[in-house]
């Protein structure tokens, strides 16, 4: 996903949001995978940690369909003339990102598999 997928705001709270922008209409914006951006020091450093946090975790849902939630525009506050920087695009990118696990019996079960000797004899 590129930057220009990707919607910036503030919610009613004053958290800001980044998610994927699916589509909107003059009262919302449906937006894919919202995250908040949690800004937090670094206790060693003093240096500041940006952290994207998923607005509703998938661990809690029962289905595997990716939710859009509508905000409604009188609640938030657009952000405009903001280019992010490459390294949160890719944070936000690697989080929802599917991971593809080998499959399990192509490996174990295969008979031209190399035997790996851990230790010698």
């Amino acid at each position: 996903m590129t930057k220009d997928d990707l919607v910036l705001f503030l919610d009613n709270v004053g958290r800001t949001v980044l998610g994927e922008l699916k589509s909107e209409n003059k009262t919302t914006l449906s937006v894919k995978n919202p995250s908040v951006l949690h800004v937090q020091p670094n206790q060693e450093n003093g240096q500041i940690q940006v952290q994207l946090i998923p607005v509703f975790f998938k661990e809690f849902a029962n289905s595997t369909s990716e939710a859009t939630w509508q905000y409604l525009k009188c609640n938030v506050t657009r952000a405009d003339g903001i280019e992010l920087d490459d390294r949160l695009v890719s944070q936000y990118n690697n989080m929802y990102s599917v991971i593809q696990a080998p499959d399990p019996a192509g490996v174990a079960g295969s008979e031209n598999a190399p035997v790996v000797k851990l230790f010698d004899d």
